[in-house]
């Protein structure tokens, strides 16, 4: 599932940065960078914070 979310986000990435660079759109260029982000990093930071909260109850 995780590894799945992480492609689908990857291409995201792809695909909005190169559009991004042909059409001189860094808003575009950026939201690529923050899917990227998301899916390498928010993803297993979000994991790791719900199992914090689990593990407390």
């Amino acid at each position: 599932m995780m590894g799945t979310l992480q492609l689908i986000l990857f291409i995201v990435f792809a695909v909005l940065t190169t559009i991004g660079y042909k059409k001189n759109n860094r808003n575009l260029m950026l939201l690529g960078a923050v899917a990227i982000s998301f899916a390498f990093v928010g993803l297993d930071f979000l994991i790791g914070v719900d199992e914090g909260i689990s593990g407390i109850n």
